[in-house]
């Protein structure tokens, strides 16, 4: 509950900072379900969306990704913004800032075949959103997976738009069909449900590791935001965002807890302010640091 809070309120302070922000809202139960269900020596892939979330489940310094969105030269890219390995928590871990959909998915097949022929028992997870199945590479990278039994899970976080288009309008027939399609286990789950999608990613891996290959879990979400911070969304029904925000996963694990009596509301109230102080506290040193000089953003290139 801690994460999926912080995860919302460090959105919110980058997205009042940056009105081009891709915030989570409303979908952080994937990012945190999946992430936290991973091995520290596992690799992780996130998409663009929860690049930031992964890397707060994963270790990583707030303020230095915060340094690495604004493109700040004390971020983990050194001054390049939004397309970065998040370094500060190891090689294991690929948090792309970028845009451009469907590479990740052949990062995490390349990094499974590495731990199958290494025999390293490391599992490779990536999450993507719906849109991206639509892509190439998407089903190159499952077929591969699935031919050599890769260790390798592919996390669909459908927050149901592909920006402004709707996933039914944009991607004919059924997602989860198009894992089975592969010929491995293709699991439809309540990506609201945190614990949920954490269990079925323990199970993924426990199977990976096991050497029965991939597997392929559609997350069913939404996003309760705009695509970007400043994006008004009027391409859909204020009915629509209401249905889905009675079913937010935050409210939705606190009355669960507090029903348990594993949490008061006033831990509950806690985690949100020093949440949102810390994320504050980030962003203004953050904006406080220095602009990369050419040297910066010219070295280490590779030729």
């Amino acid at each position: 509950l801690r994460l999926l809070i912080t995860a919302r309120q460090v959105d919110q302070v980058i997205g009042k900072a940056d009105s081009h922000w891709h915030a989570s809202y409303g979908e952080e139960a994937v990012p945190v379900g999946c992430f936290s269900a991973l091995l520290p020596t596992d690799i992780s892939i996130p998409h663009y969306r929860s690049a930031v979330i992964a890397s707060l489940v994963r270790g990583a310094d707030l303020r230095r990704l915060i340094a690495g969105v604004l493109g700040k030269v004390t971020g983990p890219g050194r001054g390049r913004p939004r397309a970065e390995i998040m370094g500060d928590v190891g090689s294991n871990h690929f948090a792309m800032f970028s845009g451009t959909l469907g590479p990740t998915l052949g990062y995490a097949t390349g990094a499974g075949l590495a731990s199958k022929l290494q025999k390293s028992g490391r599992v490779a997870l990536v999450t993507f959103g719906d849109g991206t199945v639509n892509s190439g590479l998407f089903h190159e990278s499952l077929n591969m997976a699935s031919m050599f039994k890769l260790p390798t899970i592919f996390v669909c976080q459908d927050n149901q738009y592909a920006i402004t288009t709707r996933a039914d309008v944009a991607i004919p027939g059924s997602i989860t069909a198009r894992g089975s399609g592969y010929g491995m286990p293709a699991i439809e789950v309540d990506g609201n449900d945190v614990l949920a999608v954490y269990a079925q990613v323990r199970q993924a891996a426990d199977r990976a590791r096991a050497g029965e290959g991939p597997t392929f879990i559609h997350a069913v979400t939404y996003r309760l935001g705009g695509h970007w911070s400043s994006d008004p969304t009027p391409y859909r029904s204020k009915e629509e965002v209401a249905h889905w925000a009675a079913r937010d996963p935050i409210p939705r694990l606190s009355a669960q807890l507090l029903a348990e009596g594993a949490v008061t509301q006033a831990r509950i109230d806690a985690f949100a302010a020093d949440a949102t102080a810390q994320a504050t506290a980030a962003l203004e040193a953050a904006q406080a640091d220095p602009w990369p000089a050419q040297a910066d953003l010219q070295g280490e290139a590779y030729a």
